[in-house]
């Protein structure tokens, strides 16, 4: 299975040496070329993108949960986004503010509008890709080139600004791995920081095995994340999380928070 191969030895691809050739472009470029290849001036015209979500999880002793939720993200400004979750909590960010209420009763916390927009980010950069490669504090530091399994690919490393994600655990290098022809995601993956794996040792390795297209632009349909440890060995914990994209006519309101939208009330 070319997924197993590929888990076998991107331990081993990220650890040899990599010859840089002419060619290579800077790795601004390359997602640039990710995002062209997906559709991103369709995805950009979407308006307002719906993601209707379920994921499942199975742990290490073979026990599981499930989740749903539904994503609303402004595709011409991904700065927009919300989430709502069961028991009528809502996470939304709007411009340069989060927000967040529950049973229509806001936080007023002082840390609510950067934690709403920290676990925002955490549940929708995976989502998303590639457009989500252009999130404010999301880098590309470094490419190299490579082959795997007789394709040439690109691995790149993804660094993310200092308190991107709600957990500090996933605010290290992530490792991506595109193919040359078509500038495919084939695989993505993190290990906890040093300074995490006493008390997380478990890091993440992602693929997207299916793919579905919404007014023009290529979005994941299913991901499949498999737990992984420091050296990069699968855990039997894994997540398989669907996403039904849809679109929508525009809608502010779902972006605005309650007194954003008593004040235009108010205006009127």
């Amino acid at each position: 299975m070319k997924f197993l191969a590929l888990i076998v030895l991107l331990p081993v691809l990220l650890a040899a040496p990599v010859v840089a050739v002419a060619e290579t472009p800077e790795p601004g470029e390359i997602i640039d070329r990710m995002i062209a290849a997906a559709g991103g001036e369709a995805f950009a015209k979407i308006g307002v993108l719906k993601l209707e979500v379920e994921q499942e999880d199975t742990r290490n002793d073979g026990s599981g949960t499930s989740r749903v939720y539904t994503a609303y993200v402004d595709t011409a400004h991904l700065e927009n986004q919300r989430i709502e979750y069961p028991g009528d909590v809502v996470v939304a960010h709007h411009g340069a503010g989060g927000w967040s209420t529950k049973g229509g009763k806001m936080d007023d916390r002082p840390q609510t509008s950067s934690m709403a927009q920290k676990t925002l980010n955490q549940t929708l950069f995976p989502l998303l890709l590639p457009y989500s490669l252009k999130m404010e504090g999301v880098w590309v530091k470094e490419a190299s080139e490579a082959t795997l399994g007789g394709r040439k690919v690109w691995v790149l490393g993804l660094p993310f600004a200092k308190g991107f994600f709600s957990s500090p655990v996933l605010t290290t290098t992530w490792i991506m791995v595109v193919a040359q022809d078509d500038y495919s995601i084939l695989t993505y993956e993190f290990v906890p920081p040093v300074q995490y794996q006493d008390v997380s040792p478990m890091g993440i390795r992602y693929r997207i095995p299916k793919w579905q297209e919404v007014g023009g632009a290529k979005l994941a349909e299913q991901l499949l994340l498999i737990g992984i440890n420091a050296a990069g060995a699968e855990s039997g914990a894994n997540r398989v999380t669907k996403i039904k994209a849809s679109t929508q006519s525009w809608d502010a309101t779902l972006f605005l928070s309650p007194a954003e939208l008593e004040a235009l009330e108010q205006e009127d």
